[in-house]
C-alpha cells in the first residue's frame, strides 16, 4: 500500500474514531477558510486550458452581463441573457432580470446593454417567439414583448403557472429550466425536479401534473402537454431530434420514447425513457486543473467522520469526477470541424471545467465516449475557481457559447454546513459574469445575416444552412408568419435539397403551415437520408384520417419494416400504434421477427398493441428464431402477459394451445406464470380461463420440478414461481419445505416470493417460525413479504418483541414504514418497539471494518461475496440486476467512500435511489424504486431486477421513505478480510 493510501486510510480510522454522534457541528477557524480572488476579465483567458487548435474568446462580461444563466440568441442576432443575481438564497427580493445585448460594430464581442425586464424570482430559461420572449422563473412562464423598440418589455403576462409552487421549499437548483424550439414548431422545456401541477391563468381547463415530466406547449395557443425527461439543468437535441439531458451526477442522458406512446397502452409498462448513455458511468471521472477548495475539503472530512451529513466525496477526494453536471449542449453549429457535429458538451460547474463526449449508434441505443485524444484531459478547463459553467447554445456564428455564471461559490446552500457556511459569502459574485465562444485559432466572424428582415424565400433556404441555428430560426420564423406563399418553396427543398437536415426541417415547416400532403410524405418515406425516412414516419400519423391510412401511404410504411436503418424501424413500430389497418399486426410481427430481440424494439411493439397481442403471438410462436433465443422467449413471456391483461378468450386459448406443446418446462412455466399474473390484473385467473384443465398436467410437473434436487436451478425459480397461480392450501406445505439451508438461495428467494403472493394469514408466522434458519439475503426477501400485509407485520411485531427478530434487522426504511404504518395498531406498537432507533450504532460497525481498506484482497474471493450479496441489487462487470447505482460508477468514489455505503447506505441516498412505498387498494404495502411512470401505471423495481408494475386505480398512497431500499447488516457474518476481497473485486472489476 502506499503511503499517500496508508495516510488516507490513517486520516479515516482517526476521524471514525471520534465521536461521530456528536450532536454539536465541528467548528472550524476562518483563517483554514480562506477566500478566493476572481480573475478580472482582461486575464480571465490566461486561466485556461482548450483543447489543442481551438480557442475561446470571450463575447461579454461584467459590467454588460452579471450572473448570467441563460441565453438566447433573435432573429437580428441580438442575445437575451438572464442573470440570475438573486441566487441561491435571495428569491424573495427578486432580483433576477433580463438583459438584451446587443453587438453594435460586428465584431464578435457585445458592446451595448438594456435591462429588458426584472424583478424576476429566479429567471433561469429564455426563447425568443413572436417577436418577444418567453421567460422561466418559477412558478411562472411569462410572455415579456417590447412593443415601443425602446429595448425594455412593456407588455407582461404570465402564460403557465404553477412550477414548483407544490413545494414547501423551493430547491433553486431544481428549477424549469432549458427552452428549446423543436422540430414540431413547439416549445419545449425541463420540468426539472421541482415539478409542479401546471395550470394556465387564461385557460382555466389546463391541469397538468408535471412531477417527473418536462413539457412543450404551442406559442400561438398556449396548449401544453407533457412529454418525458427527468433532467434537472439543461436539455438539448441532436440533428435528429433525439432529447439529452443531464444532473448533477448523472452527466449524459438519452430519452428513448415519447410519453404519449408509452400511456397509449394501459396494459403495457415499457422500460423508462431515461438512460445514462455514458460508458465510463453517469459520475465519470473529471480532470479539473483548478484547486479543491478548503471548505470543500473540510466538509468532506466532517462528513467522512459522521459529524456533519450529507454525500461523501470519493475515497477522501474532494473532486474529481462529476458532482455537479449541467447544462448539456448537443453541438450543432458550423463553426467547428464536422467531427464535432452532434457531440455532447457538459459543464461541470464545481469542477470548472467543460467536458466533451462522442455519441455513436448502437442498433437504437446511443453510446458516448470520450475522445480518443482527451482521456484524461478535458476539452476547457480553468485554473479559476470562479469559472462556473451552468449552460452553453449553439450561436448564430456556428460557436458554441459557453455562460460562466462566474462566482465565488456554486454549491447549494442546503449542502454546506452551517459553521462554514457562515464563513462563505454566497452572493460573492453575483455582480460579475462573462459569455465565451469556442472557435478553432483563425476563426474570423462572417458577417451575420438578420433572419427577421429575411423574406419567405430567403427563410425557406435557410433551413438547409449548416448551421443548426439557422435551421431553427427560419423554422420558427416561417411557423409565426403563417405565410402559404412558402408552400411551393418548401416542396422544392424537399425534392431537390441536397442537405438531408433541409428537407426534414422543409417537412415540418409544411406541417406547421397546415400544408403536409400525403403524396410529399410518401415520397420521403423513400428519402435516401435515414433522418429524413425516420421523420416522415413520424409525420404519416397525421395524414391518416381517422387513424386510417390510404393505401398509397400505408405500402409505403409496410415497405420499410426492410429498412436498413434501426431508428427507420423503431419509429415505425411505435408509429403503427397509431394507425388502423388490417395488416398492423402482421407489419409490426414482421419488424418482430427482425428485431425482437432488442429491448427498445420490444417496447416499441408492445405499446403499439393494444390490440392485437393474441395475433402477435400467433406469429411469433411459430418462428423457430424466436423460441430459440432468450430475447425472443422474453418477448413471448411480454406477449402473453398483455394477452391476459387484455382477457380476451380467444386469445388467451391460443396461449393454452401453445403451452401444451413447449417441451421446454421452464419456459411453459414462465408463459403460464405470465399469463396468470395478466390475468390478475384483468380481474380474473387462470381458473377461470382454463376451461378445459389444460394447465392441470403444467401445475402438477411445476409442483414436482419445484422440490426436485436434480433439475436445473433456473427450472426450479420457474417452477417456483409458477405455484404463486395456487393457493396456500394446494401449494404452501410445498414452499415451505424449501426454506432449508441445504436449498439454493435462488431457490429459496423464489420460494419466500410465491407465498408473499397468498394472502392466508399463517404464512407471516410460518416465515418467523423459520427465521432462525435463514441467511441475511433470506431474511432480507421474507422482511419484504412480511412488510407487504398487516396481518404478517402482526406476526413480524410480536417477533421482534419476543427477540426472535433483531430490531437492527430492519433497516431504517422500514421502521419508518412501520412507523408511518396507515393501520393504528400497528403503527403504535412499532413507535414502542424502535423507539430507540431500532437500527443500532452503524458507525461502530464502520470502525469494525476499517481494516478492510489495509488488507490485500483476492478478487475471485471477492466476487463469490459480491454474488451472494450484492448481485441481487447492483450490477458489475455484466453480472447482477441494476437496482442501485452501476458499480463502475461507483468503484470511482474509493475504497472509503465504497466501504462506507456498503455498511451505511443510509448516510449518501440519491435522489433516484430513493425508496417509496405504494399502499395498494387491495391492502398491501409495496416497497421498491420508482423506475417508470405512465398514465396508467407506476412501476417500483426491487431486488433481483423483480417488478411490480401498479395500475394507479389501485393505488391508494405512495409516498417516498426518503431513505435508501439498500438493507442494512449485508456485512453480517463477514470478517474485515471477507470486505476487503469484496472491495478488491469491485475496484479491479472490468466493465462490462
Amino acid at each position: 500500500m502506499t503511503f499517500s493510501r496508508c495516510l488516507r486510510v490513517g486520516c479515516a480510522l482517526g476521524l471514525f474514531a471520534a465521536s461521530s454522534l456528536s450532536a454539536a457541528e465541528p467548528e472550524v477557524d476562518a483563517r483554514d477558510l480562506p477566500r478566493l480572488k476572481p480573475t478580472e476579465p482582461k486575464d480571465a483567458l490566461k486561466t485556461f486550458t482548450v483543447k489543442k487548435g481551438y480557442r475561446l474568446d470571450l463575447v461579454a462580461s461584467e459590467p454588460t452581463i452579471v450572473s448570467p444563466v441563460a441565453i438566447a440568441f433573435d432573429e437580428f442576432n441580438r442575445l437575451y441573457v438572464v442573470e440570475m443575481i438573486d441566487y441561491s438564497e435571495r428569491r424573495d427580493e427578486r432580483l433576477g432580470r433580463i438583459r438584451l445585448v446587443e453587438d453594435t460594430n460586428e465584431d464578435g464581442k457585445f458592446d451595448k446593454a438594456t435591462v429588458f425586464a426584472e424583478k424576476l424570482p429566479w429567471p433561469t430559461a429564455v426563447i425568443c417567439s413572436r417577436g418577444g420572449i418567453y421567460v422561466g422563473a418559477s412558478p411562472d412562464i411569462l410572455w415579456l414583448k417590447d412593443t415601443n423598440g425602446d429595448g425594455k418589455a412593456d407588455e407582461r403576462e404570465v402564460v403557465f403557472t404553477g412550477f414548483g409552487a407544490n413545494k414547501d421549499r423551493l430547491n433553486v437548483q431544481a428549477l424549469l429550466n432549458s427552452f428549446n424550439w423543436g422540430l414540431d414548431n413547439r416549445i419545449h422545456g425541463a420540468t426539472a425536479p421541482n415539478g409542479g401541477i401546471i395550470t394556465s391563468p387564461d385557460n382555466p381547463q389546463v391541469k397538468l401534473d408535471l412531477n417527473r415530466r418536462d413539457f412543450f406547449f404551442d406559442p400561438r395557443t398556449h396548449e401544453i402537454w407533457p412529454e418525458n425527461g427527468g433532467g434537472q439543468y439543461g436539455f438539448s437535441y441532436d440533428t435528429r431530434g433525439r432529447k439529452y439531458v443531464c444532473s448533477n451526477s448523472h452527466h449524459l442522458q438519452a430519452i428513448m420514447y415519447d410519453a404519449r406512446y408509452a400511456d397509449r397502452n394501459p396494459l403495457y409498462a415499457p422500460p423508462p425513457a431515461l438512460v445514462d448513455i455514458a460508458v465510463d458511468g453517469p459520475a465519470a471521472e473529471v480532470y479539473r486543473a483548478s484547486p479543491e477548495e478548503a471548505w470543500r475539503v473540510i466538509r468532506t472530512k466532517w462528513r467522512v467522520s459522521g459529524m456533519v451529513k450529507g454525500p461523501i466525496e470519493g475515497g477522501g477526494r474532494a473532486s474529481g469526477y462529476f458532482t455537479g453536471a449541467t447544462g448539456v449542449t448537443i453541438y450543432r453549429g458550423n463553426a467547428l470541424p464536422p467531427e464535432f457535429l452532434n457531440n455532447a458538451f457538459t459543464g461541470d460547474a464545481g469542477g470548472n471545467l467543460v467536458h466533451r463526449k462522442v455519441i455513436r449508434q448502437n442498433g437504437v441505443e446511443l453510446v458516448a465516449e470520450r475522445p480518443a485524444d482527451e482521456q484524461k484531459t478535458e476539452f476547457i478547463a480553468s485554473t479559476d475557481n470562479w469559472f462556473r459553467p451552468v449552460q452553453m447554445a449553439n450561436a448564430p456564428d456556428g460557436a458554441l457559447y459557453i455562460i460562466d455564471m462566474y462566482r465565488e461559490v456554486i454549491e447549494h446552500p442546503w449542502s454546506l454546513p452551517e459553521n462554514i457556511k457562515k464563513h462563505i459569502d454566497l452572493n460573492s459574485g453575483n455582480d460579475r459574469g462573462r459569455l465565451y465562444r469556442v472557435v478553432p485559432q483563425g476563426f474570423k466572424q462572417a458577417k451575420l445575416p438578420k433572419l427577421g428582415k429575411a423574406t419567405t424565400a430567403e427563410l425557406v433556404t435557410t433551413l438547409e444552412h449548416p448551421n443548426g441555428w439557422h435551421r431553427d430560426t427560419a423554422a420558427r420564423l416561417l411557423f409565426e408568419r403563417q405565410d402559404k406563399t412558402a408552400v411551393p418553396a418548401l416542396t422544392k427543398v424537399i425534392s431537390n435539397s441536397k442537405s438531408a437536415l433541409g428537407r426534414m426541417h422543409a417537412l415540418y415547416a409544411l406541417d406547421g403551415l397546415g400544408a403536409l400532403d400525403e403524396a410529399r410524405v410518401v415520397a420521403a418515406l423513400g428519402d435516401a437520408d435515414a433522418a429524413v425516412r425516420q421523420h416522415a414516419v413520424r409525420l404519416a400519423e397525421k395524414l391518416a384520417g381517422n387513424a386510417m391510412p390510404s393505401a398509397a401511404l400505408w405500402g409505403k410504411l409496410k415497405s420499410l419494416t426492410a429498412d436498413p436503418d434501426a431508428n427507420v424501424r423503431y419509429q415505425l413500430a411505435f408509429s403503427l400504434g397509431e394507425l388502423k389497418h388490417a395488416d398492423k399486426v402482421k407489419t409490426l410481427a414482421e419488424i418482430a421477427l427482425r428485431d425482437g430481440q432488442d429491448r427498445w424494439m420490444q417496447a416499441a411493439i408492445l405499446s403499439s398493441l393494444v390490440n392485437g397481442a393474441g395475433e402477435m403471438f400467433a406469429v411469433l410462436s411459430g418462428d423457430t428464431r424466436t423460441r430459440g433465443s432468450a430475447g425472443g422467449r422474453e418477448f413471448l413471456r411480454q406477449l402473453v402477459q398483455l394477452i391476459g391483461a387484455a382477457n380476451q378468450a380467444k386469445e388467451v386459448a391460443g396461449v393454452l394451445a401453445f403451452v401444451k406443446q413447449v417441451e421446454d418446462a421452464g419456459f411453459s412455466f414462465s408463459l403460464v406464470r405470465a399469463l396468470g399474473d395478466g390475468l390478475q390484473r384483468a380481474r380474473s385467473s387462470l381458473a377461470r380461463a382454463d376451461t378445459q384443465g389444460s394447465l392441470k398436467d403444467i401445475f402438477a410437473r411445476a409442483a414436482k420440478a419445484a422440490v426436485d434436487a436434480k433439475a436445473q436451478e433456473a427450472t426450479r425459480v420457474q417452477a417456483v414461481q409458477l405455484l404463486g397461480l395456487t393457493s396456500y392450501a394446494e401449494s404452501g406445505a410445498n414452499l415451505l419445505s424449501l426454506l432449508t439451508l441445504n436449498q439454493p438461495q435462488p431457490v429459496q428467494l423464489a420460494a419466500i416470493n410465491t407465498l408473499g403472493k397468498f394472502t392466508d394469514t399463517q404464512m407471516g408466522g410460518a416465515l418467523v417460525e423459520r427465521w432462525n434458519t435463514f441467511t441475511p439475503r433470506v431474511r432480507s426477501e421474507a422482511l419484504t413479504e412480511l412488510l407487504k400485509r398487516p396481518e404478517r407485520i402482526t406476526a413480524l411485531l410480536k417477533a421482534v418483541e419476543g427477540g426472535v427478530i433483531r430490531p437492527a434487522e430492519l433497516s431504517s426504511t422500514q421502521i419508518r414504514l412501520l412507523q408511518n404504518h396507515r393501520d393504528a395498531a400497528i403503527k403504535q406498537k412499532a413507535l414502542k418497539l424502535f423507539a430507540a432507533g431500532g437500527t443500532g450504532q452503524r458507525e461502530q460497525v464502520v470502525k469494525t471494518f476499517l481494516p478492510a481498506l489495509n488488507l490485500r484482497g483476492d478478487a475471485k474471493k471477492g466476487k463469490e461475496i459480491f454474488t451472494a450479496r450484492c448481485a441481487s441489487c447492483h450490477r458489475l462487470s455484466g453480472e447482477g440486476f441494476a437496482l442501485g447505482p452501476d458499480l463502475v460508477t461507483v468503484k470511482t468514489t474509493g475504497r472509503e467512500k465504497m466501504l462506507l455505503n456498503i455498511i451505511n447506505p443510509n448516510t449518501e441516498v440519491a435522489p433516484q435511489f430513493l425508496s417509496y412505498v405504494i399502499d395498494t387498494k387491495d391492502g398491501e404495502s409495496v416497497m421498491g424504486l420508482v423506475v417508470n411512470e405512465t398514465s396508467a401505471s407506476v412501476t417500483l423495481r426491487q431486488a433481483f431486477g423483480v417488478e411490480n408494475t401498479i395500475p394507479r386505480s389501485n393505488i391508494a398512497k405512495m409516498q417516498s421513505q426518503g431513505e435508501s431500499l439498500m438493507p442494512e447488516g449485508l456485512e453480517a457474518d463477514l470478517t474485515p478480510q471477507d470486505m476487503a476481497n469484496l472491495l478488491e473485486f469491485i475496484e479491479t472489476a472490468e466493465a462490462k
